[in-house]
């Protein structure tokens, strides 16, 4: 007697976590939190260490803001969605315009 497939929703579809966070934010925070370390070292050579470590945290505090507002936990591409819904205000919705399909045209003739 054969075993048959059970159907489930345990999918290859996952971008993974690490400590929390998915998959590609973490290379964002990762690529921010060099940036922080380059600047701060770069601006303490000249400047007080309290001017280059808070200059140099600028980067970080930036992009751990925009990883834990608009894309950690969010719907895919929700923070490109936003921002064209703020530059055009049709970001989530279908255009209002669609041309015709031009390889239907020239089938036509």
């Amino acid at each position: 007697m054969s075993k048959g497939t059970v159907p489930t929703q345990a999918g290859d579809d996952s971008d993974g976590k690490i400590w929390g966070i998915e998959g590609t934010n973490i290379l964002f925070l990762l690529a921010a939190l060099l940036a922080t370390i380059g600047l701060t070292l770069l601006l303490s050579r000249h400047h007080a260490p309290t001017f280059s470590v808070s200059m140099g945290a600028v980067p970080l505090v930036l992009v751990v803001g925009y990883v834990f507002a608009l894309r950690q936990g969010k719907p895919k591409s929700f923070d490109t969605d936003l921002l064209e819904t703020f530059s055009t205000g049709t970001g989530w919705m279908p255009p209002t315009y669609q041309p015709r399909n031009p390889l239907f045209l020239h089938a036509s003739t």
